[in-house]
């Protein structure tokens, strides 16, 4: 991993309207302002309230931030095929891409973190927490946002009956994420899943 220090990180959250990609943008970039860093969040999104294209964007730094638009991904986390094929082209040559390991079923990349973010949302019973889920794997990768700063934005901005839930789903992420660390290779997901 590049030395952080008066660096620019990149990360881009991509799927479709209804699968909270902009909250977890939010919450990131307000997570990294808990932190102490420079941070500026977009986000686009179709006319469709859900289903239609959905991204947000943060970029990270230790000293003010020049320009307001992602340049280079270092962090690419898609939950979508459709949001992969369209975003991979934005990724570094050695950024991450994080894939949702049941919605993504084709993805050739040198670094790939194959995640069951919906299954790990289900399993802490909150389907909806996938987000949350996607946030923990995030955090796995960069760790200049704490947990604990993502947590106290989790228990700021969600309703506090789903708090729990999708702090579950975030560590429980966060954990299967550390397991892969140090093992992504180059994977052609649609061939691991013929075989």
């Amino acid at each position: 991993m590049k030395n952080m220090q008066n660096s620019r990180y990149e990360i881009r959250i991509a799927g479709t309207g209804g699968q909270g990609v902009i909250l977890a943008g939010i919450m990131l970039a307000e997570a990294a302002i808990l932190s102490g860093k420079y941070v500026v969040q977009s986000q686009t999104y179709g006319a469709a309230v859900r289903g239609g294209k959905s991204v947000s964007e943060v970029i990270i730094s230790d000293v003010e931030i020049d320009y307001p638009h992602a340049l280079e991904l270092d962090i690419l986390v898609v939950l979508t095929q459709k949001a992969c094929d369209q975003n991979l082209p934005d990724l570094k040559e050695e950024g991450i891409l994080i894939v949702d390991s049941q919605l993504v079923r084709r993805a050739i990349w040198s670094r790939v973190a194959n995640i069951p973010l919906q299954q790990i949302a289900s399993d802490a019973g909150e389907t909806r927490a996938f987000n949350m889920a996607a946030l923990g794997a995030i955090a796995s990768f960069y760790p200049e946002v704490s947990r604990d700063s993502l947590a106290k934005i989790m228990e700021n901005r969600l309703p506090p009956a789903k708090v729990k839930a999708n702090i579950l789903a975030f560590d429980e992420a966060i954990k299967f994420t550390q397991s892969l660390k140090g093992k992504l290779k180059y994977t052609d997901i649609e061939e691991e899943l013929e075989t």
